[in-house]
């Protein structure tokens, strides 16, 4: 016969084990990440509580990725996957930056304010080029972060919410792309410094920014499903500690 669960090592009768507390602790620790990711995509492309949105967001992730363990390794895999991917991306947004900052630097050496204008239009655009790519790999970790928790609607819904980000971004890109030469000029053309059409063009975007519901709408039904998952019990499913034989194995015999 074997041990019943109650004699694992630091177990206590009518307790659960340390192996038990600790398992149910990275469910419940998933499970509010995961909620917190549903509240943070609603309300992460309102312009005036974006930043609560993304915190959210931050915090949720963190919660998942502690809590990754408990849901066997497909989950923990893809978790850590879509961390090394959204540190590239933030190391590819820094890159972008300082390039950013260099090409601007060097074109305010020039005299002619419309060589300056003309060097930062294409320092802009090379900008919004190079975080489109970098958004679009590291945006596939959106979607592995929660793929193994989901149903094929589900592993869907993660998909079209990744497409639908990319090709938002790509139809600003190709809206304001055009503008901003003209802007600049614009803004220096009298000889000296006007703010107008650079507000204008940076009040244009924030509209068209608006576009960015569609794909965090996605991504909070996507994490819907799988907290609903998660709240229901359908994951993860029953196992045993580690080293312990499954319940009902039959006993060995002396042969």
């Amino acid at each position: 016969m074997y041990a019943a669960p109650g004699a694992y090592p630091g177990a206590m009768p009518g307790l659960p084990s340390a192996w038990d507390a600790e398992r149910r602790k990275q469910i419940d620790r998933t499970k509010t990440g995961l909620l917190l990711l549903l509240i943070g995509s609603l309300i992460a492309w309102i312009p005036l509580i974006g930043a609560l949105g993304s915190l959210l967001i931050l915090i949720g992730a963190i919660l998942v990725i502690i809590g990754r363990k408990a849901f066997g390794r497909v989950h923990a895999r893809n978790v850590m996957t879509a961390l090394g991917l959204f540190i590239l991306g933030v190391i590819g947004a820094i890159v972008l930056g300082v390039i950013f900052a260099i090409s601007l630097i060097s074109s305010i050496s020039g005299q002619d304010p419309r060589t300056v204008a003309t060097a930062f239009g294409n320092a802009l655009n090379t900008l919004l080029i190079g975080t489109i790519i970098v958004g679009a790999i590291s945006g596939i970790g959106s979607v592995l972060f929660t793929y193994a928790l989901q149903e094929k609607t589900g592993r869907m819904i993660l998909w079209a919410a990744y497409v639908a980000s990319v090709a938002v971004t790509v139809v600003i890109f190709a809206i304001i792309s055009p503008l901003i030469k003209q802007a600049v000029n614009d803004a220096v053309a009298g000889g000296t410094y006007n703010s107008a059409p650079l507000l204008a063009l940076q009040n244009q975007q924030i509209s068209l920014n608006l576009l960015h519901a569609i794909p965090s709408l996605l991504f909070a039904a996507a994490a819907y499903l799988a907290w609903a998952r998660v709240n229901k019990g359908e994951i993860p499913p029953p196992t045993t500690p580690p080293g312990m034989p499954m319940a009902g194995a039959p006993p060995m015999s002396p042969r």
